[in-house]
């Protein structure tokens, strides 16, 4: 496995707020359950996209289980198998407390109208085990990346290029579907209270001034947008 496998080129219980949704809001996630794991399309606390219908914009995802070695492969990273379901993406193979995705094929999207210009987008997801104990081990990266910060309950790292990335926004979902922005630090680092028992989706956008054309359409930059999904298990009830 390469390095580089693609590229193209504290929550405030009194502050939380709810953020308008629109149609390039949308990001892909992964959620586990005891012995599955499934990759979404859409908004954790608006929509969860179908097919046939907008998640078939997600052509064609890869992911990965890192950190879980497999007999007789050199590396313990190893691809799992995708399946497209009505819903959601199954992600079938030998699972790992790390797991990430990626879909690089989503087509060149004109969003002029809403200020963005004319962008090729880019998703990327990733679980992980939290609190982390150790950090994480591994030879894949994505480009845009969001990981706990090891032997820490709420702090998180943002990277670009495996680089921290600084005054960067990040979203924060909560199990009860309030959400807070925050930025991260001149070290790429952001604090985050995860308050509530349940599941938490982090979110963070990039836009790399990176002109190209990609299936015949021109793009004026690429919008790298990545989430981490962890789960709280001594929280209060949400």
């Amino acid at each position: 496995m390469s390095s580089r496998p693609f590229t193209l080129g504290a929550l405030g219980l009194a502050a939380l707020c709810a953020l308008p949704s629109v149609v390039h809001a949308h990001y892909i996630w992964i959620e586990r359950g005891a012995k599955d794991a499934r990759l979404y399309f859409g908004e954790v606390a608006e929509v969860r996209e179908q097919s046939p219908g907008r998640m078939d914009d997600i052509r064609s995802p890869k992911a990965w289980a890192l950190g879980a070695a497999v007999p007789g492969s050199d590396s313990a990273d190893h691809t799992l198998m995708v399946k497209r379901t009505q819903r959601y993406f199954a992600l079938a193979g030998a699972l790992a407390p790390q797991l990430i995705a990626y879909e690089t094929s989503y087509p060149v999207k004109d969003w002029s109208a809403q200020g963005l210009g004319t962008l090729k987008p880019m998703f990327y997801a990733r679980h992980s085990a939290w609190p982390l104990k150790h950090a994480i081990a591994s030879t894949a990266q994505l480009s845009l990346d969001i990981q706990p910060v090891p032997d820490s309950t709420d702090a998180f790292l943002v990277l670009f290029n495996a680089k921290p990335l600084a005054n960067t926004k990040v979203v924060i979902y909560a199990p009860n579907n309030w959400q807070q922005e925050h930025k991260t630090d001149d070290a790429g680092r952001v604090r985050l209270a995860l308050p509530w028992r349940g599941q938490y989706v982090l979110e963070a956008i990039h836009k790399e001034p990176q002109a190209g054309e990609f299936e015949g359409k021109a793009f004026e930059a690429i919008r790298h947008r990545a989430t981490l999904t962890v789960l709280q298990a001594r929280g209060t009830r949400p």
